[in-house]
């Protein structure tokens, strides 16, 4: 069995990265390389994690609640899950994305059609008038 001071060392460890991952989110959204509304969820998993570091008890507590005896097994589901929101926030992203580029391309297209249109007549009015 483990003894204190490797619990404390693994409690720490929780502790720095769930404070660097908060600042690193942060600073990103004051930079604005990531957004809001993105920016959200990582900061809920930065606060479970330091939830989970500072109490430790809870993750016991909490693993039994949710029918799952082992906390470990019970950590690592809930980590696959976070990952698994990222990955739907990032796909629901990328589709919008994909919409709006389609739309702004069908729409420069019809606007080259109408400059283009244009000249051809504007083109047409000078040969009129030269002649």
């Amino acid at each position: 069995m483990p003894d204190q001071s490797h619990f404390l060392s693994v409690q720490i460890l929780g502790i720095v990265f769930s404070v660097f991952l908060s600042s690193t989110v942060f600073f990103l959204v004051k930079n604005k390389r990531i957004q809001e509304k993105y920016s959200i969820l990582w900061f809920l998993i930065s606060g479970f994690v330091l939830i989970i570091s500072v109490f430790r008890d809870f993750m016991e507590w909490f693993s039994n609640f949710i029918g799952i005896y082992y906390a470990p097994s019970a950590l690592f589901a809930i980590l696959i899950s976070c990952a698994y929101m990222l990955l739907l926030n990032t796909s629901i992203s990328i589709s919008t994305l994909k919409k709006q580029n389609k739309n702004l391309i069908q729409e420069m297209g019809l606007l080259k059609l109408k400059v283009e249109e244009l000249e051809k007549k504007l083109r047409e009015s000078e040969e009129k008038l030269s002649i």
